[in-house]
């Protein structure tokens, strides 16, 4: 099938239809694996026939990718909805630095299953690794805004050095907590990575 044959829906029904496909395969997914996962079980647990699903995505490989684009949609709009909160962070810096780590382990738990599949995925496929470099970069862009933002506040000096930091520290806590097999209290890890933010980020009087 070719890319011109690709509908791209505008009414509801259509809409819905498609939605429906993303929907089910996003749980098949997260459930049983992108490779133990077919089209024909997709199709079939979306009440869909083969062809709908067929006149809407090429294969199994463009369902997957349009649903990490919506999760990486999803990961953006995260970004930019606690880079435009300064009153919290204004009031409190570590309540900011917490609220940003819970959000994050929040959208990771709810994809978790769809994370491990990326991973697996990421050195098969060219074009989910693209996708995941694209988010690891905006986060990572995201974090330097921010730090431009209140440079005046930070007591590191080379902001580009520590938003990569920052950036990867944060992500070790998420997937710790999320992923790693934990023997102690989640709540001890995300306080201790906190202070431990706070203290490399900011002046000890603040």
């Amino acid at each position: 099938m070719t890319e011109k044959q690709i509908r791209k829906p505008k009414q509801s029904r259509s809409i819905q239809m498609k939605e429906k496909i993303l929907d089910t395969a996003f749980t098949l997914f997260c459930d049983k694996g992108y490779y133990q996962t077919t089209t024909n079980e997709i199709a079939k647990i979306a009440d869909v026939s083969i062809g709908s699903l067929y006149s809407y995505f090429k294969d199994k490989d463009t369902i997957f990718l349009e649903i990490l684009k919506r999760h990486h949609q999803q990961f953006a709009t995260l970004h930019d909805e606690l880079l435009n909160q300064p009153e919290l962070y204004q009031a409190d810096k570590r309540v900011w630095l917490r609220h940003l780590i819970e959000s994050l382990i929040t959208l990771h738990e709810n994809f978790k299953g769809l994370y491990k599949e990326m991973h697996v995925l990421y050195y098969a496929n060219p074009n989910v690794a693209a996708i995941m470099d694209e988010q690891m970069e905006d986060s990572r862009q995201s974090t330097m805004r921010f730090f431009q933002l209140w440079r005046d506040e930070l007591k590191v000096t080379d902001l580009e050095a520590a938003a990569v930091i920052t950036f990867e520290f944060i992500s070790a806590i998420v997937d710790q907590i999320v992923f790693g097999k934990n023997t102690i209290d989640r709540e001890r890890i995300i306080q201790t990575g906190v202070e431990a933010l706070a203290r490399f980020l900011i002046d000890d009087k603040l």
